[in-house]
């Protein structure tokens, strides 16, 4: 009977294989929650600013949220964002994907749903 010495070639091959693509698939992905981080950084910092309010116009808080945007480096879609008024805050809604290509013509989708409520008042 043989002893078994450990892996085969084979096995390290697709072993190795294996850790590349997840390796490439996290170089894809990181990016994507990192910039999610930063639109959270930004909305908190426009609530705590007191720069938008209840009483601010939907308009105006996205012009602002576009300049914040535009001053951190990040780009996204805005087709899904929704800012309404309720009766005690103003409220942001924004459901948006991120996508990543991570092999040839084989892509990434990460979705996110930012909800922020603007609660102080003038």
């Amino acid at each position: 009977m043989r002893r078994q010495s450990g892996m085969s070639f084979s096995s390290v091959v697709a072993l190795v294989a294996l850790i590349a693509l997840l390796i490439k698939a996290a170089i894809a992905i990181v990016p994507m929650y990192w910039d999610n981080k930063m639109l959270t950084t930004v909305l908190d910092t426009m609530a705590e600013s007191g720069e938008v309010t209840i009483d601010s116009k939907p308009n105006k808080v996205k012009q602002l949220l576009e300049q914040r945007m535009l001053r951190n480096g990040l780009r996204m879609n805005f087709d899904q964002l929704t800012i309404q008024p309720h009766k005690h805050a103003l409220v942001l809604d924004w459901p948006y994907e991120v996508r990543g290509t991570w092999l040839a013509n084989v892509d990434l989708v990460v979705r996110f749903n930012q909800h922020k409520e603007f609660t102080h008042s003038e």
